[in-house]
């Protein structure tokens, strides 16, 4: 990984620079500042993404010397020793651009490299002096003085602006010859280190580490790395955590020797906070899958792999084995009744515009190992790629069989408590209404009244064990529909007539619309509409006015049932059609009901392959809307 280094400061600074990629033969220029166009007599097009050797040709004129490959050498070795080269005197003319002659010059050359975080050469920074009117005036000595001075004062303007915290040792005793703004934050020190030794200056929190490894590269001459180190900086105020990657380079002089240690950091808080948190979340996670005894799965789609858990596996009844062998386990311990509808509901899965990617489904397994038949539920999400193909999918299941079962016992329960009070309730219905024939004969007005609403109420007990025995019916899978064609509004208006006298005083207010054929169960549909506009009327106690409306919707016929009651809050609309639910509040606690309308309803309209939802402002009233499809 290349640093991410701005080096803008860098360039206007003033010391000529060139930057070179590190990709020989052709060491291709990446950026040039000011000083060295000038200095070069170049235009910045003349020079970037062309090889050095292209951008400078050698003087045919001066071809029997060797300076270009000396100066090709010099960059290889900057390579292959990752350590800075110089080039005391190099004579290499500059062309002029635009004819085909050439300026001579003497040059000093400086090439060194700039390391990544791996320690790797990411790029070679050349910079030059000229030294052309000097060279003929005064001796070698004076020109490496003059070069010394230069490379010093533009040395301490690069580390200035350098932006990365970067200091320089000097001499056995690792004195601070140079530290910029960024390394005096790190440390927590202030100018007055300049010239001091390293051990008086390193936190004491990491002094034995660090000094450990600046030794290290001062006695081998190699690079040396640490990674995420700890600093307490003192930021807004307060002392804060801050994580530094350091890199300690060996510094040589002209003679090849160690001379000292250049010392980088990089901030990486973060980075490291980030892993930390990720850390923290997958533990998380764990943990509620464990608790939840969850088995988790991750589908490679394109390859046809599969990874399961150890929960997974002990559910599937699948050995651990390598991931071709589980994807085949997977299919083969899918029961045999519910394989197909399962395929079919993976590939809708596939497809984005069906499903977006959202997989929720139950469905029954049997074991591999000892045939054992579970319940299980999985929830997961497709993760598409970028060309819009399924990529991932991940996911949980969870058995529930004994949820199941315990579903199915109360189901069984219900269906067996309802037969029962069935029979004698029909007896009682039998006997109220000859008790009220009775009562007419004999004119006894207040017995008639008195067994009038004792017939209401068994009216009302028949109807809710009816509802029972649906939903014990639907979830067995025993509800039958008896589809035929019917016209939507002669029943609507049958319906309206037979709630009439049980909505009293509400009123129902219905105009009719054009002639609608639907094929269905007449009776359950009528049942749905008898269900919606009793619960308006039940929950508008206030307001008596209950509009139905009929449209036509495309290929579907919508209805809607309107009243202006209490309404519903928006939290509770999504679970508005979930079996047994009530949503109890001052006004309602006292309405009689046990949640299973509703339910029932939804079942219904699904059953003939529409939809129900219901559009509600608490404190205004609600809109019940239905589709069924039209024939």
């Amino acid at each position: 990984m290349k640093p991410n280094i701005n080096f803008d400061a860098f360039y206007k600074a003033g010391p000529p620079i060139l930057v070179l990629k590190p990709d020989p033969p052709y060491f291709t220029i990446v950026e040039a500042n000011d000083a060295y166009l000038k200095v070069t007599s170049s235009r910045i097009k003349d020079l970037l993404g062309r090889p050095i050797l292209t951008a400078f040709p050698q003087n045919p004129k001066d071809s029997s010397t060797k300076n270009a490959e000396l100066f090709y050498n010099s960059l290889l070795r900057v390579l292959e020793t990752k350590e800075q080269q110089v080039l005391s005197i190099l004579k290499y003319d500059i062309p002029i651009r635009g004819t085909d002659q050439f300026e001579v010059k003497y040059w000093m050359v400086t090439n060194f490299p700039v390391l990544d975080d791996q320690g790797n050469v990411a790029y070679i920074v050349h910079t030059n002096v000229d030294v052309t009117s000097t060279y003929d005036l005064v001796r070698k000595e004076r020109i490496e003085m003059e070069v010394e001075d230069w490379t010093n004062k533009h040395l301490r303007e690069f580390f200035a602006h350098a932006p990365v915290a970067i200091a320089m040792l000097k001499g056995r005793d690792l004195k601070v010859e140079l530290a910029n703004a960024l390394m005096l934050e790190v440390w927590g020190k202030s100018e007055e280190i300049i010239g001091k030794k390293m051990s008086e200056v390193l936190p004491r929190a990491i002094k034995l580490e660090v000094l450990s490894l600046i030794s290290q590269t001062y006695c081998t001459g190699r690079s040396h790395y640490n990674e995420d180190i700890k600093m307490l900086l003192a930021r807004e105020g307060s002392l804060q955590e801050a994580y530094f990657n350091m890199v300690y380079h060996p510094l040589r002089d002209t003679s090849d020797c160690v001379c000292g240690v250049i010392i980088m950091a990089s901030e990486v808080t973060e980075e490291v906070k980030g892993r930390v948190e990720l850390m923290q979340e997958q533990q998380r996670s764990r943990l509620a899958i464990e608790a939840a005894d969850l088995g988790v799965f991750d589908m490679d789609v394109e390859h046809g792999l599969l990874k399961c858990d150890l929960r997974c596996q002990e559910i599937f009844g699948i050995e651990a084995g390598d991931v071709y062998d589980q994807a085949r386990d997977f299919m083969m311990a899918l029961h045999e009744e519910d394989k197909t509808r399962l395929v079919k509901l993976m590939r809708n899965a596939f497809k984005r515009p069906l499903k977006n990617g959202d997989y929720d489904v139950e469905f029954r397994t049997v074991n591999l190992i000892n045939e054992q038949m579970r319940w299980v539920r999985a929830k997961g999400k497709l993760f598409f790629n970028d060309q819009g193909l399924p990529g991932r999918f991940i996911g949980t299941v969870l058995d529930n069989t004994r949820q199941k079962r315990e579903e199915e016992l109360k189901n069984d329960f219900i269906a067996m408590v309802s037969h029962e009070l069935k029979t004698p309730l029909t007896s009682l219905k039998a006997y109220v209404q000859l008790l009220k024939r009775t009562g007419k004969k004999e004119k006894d007005l207040l017995a008639v009244e008195i067994l009038e609403k004792a017939d209401n109420q068994v009216n009302k007990m028949v109807s809710m064990i009816n509802s029972f025995l649906n939903i014990s019916r639907l979830e067995a899978g025993g509800i039958v529909l008896e589809k035929s064609p019917f016209e939507f509004n002669k029943l609507i208006l049958e319906v309206i007539e037979e709630v009439k006298a049980i909505i009293n005083p509400h009123v129902i207010a219905f105009d009719g619309t054009e002639e609608l054929w639907l094929t269905g169960d007449r009776d359950k549909i009528g049942q749905v509409l008898t269900n919606l506009l009793s619960n308006a009327a039940k929950y508008s106690l206030h307001h008596k006015d209950i509009r139905l409306d009929c449209r036509k919707n495309e290929s579907n016929a919508q209805i809607s049932i309107t009243d202006r009651g209490m309404g519903i809050r928006e939290t509770d609309l999504p679970y508005l059609f979930t079996r047994f639910q009530r949503f109890e509040t001052a006004d309602t606690k006292n309405i009689a009901g046990f949640g299973i309308g509703l339910y029932l309803c939804a079942e219904i309209v699904k059953s003939h392959n529409g939809k129900i939802w219901a559009e509600s402002e608490f404190g205004e009233g609600t809109r019940m809307i239905f589709e069924l499809p039209i024939s």
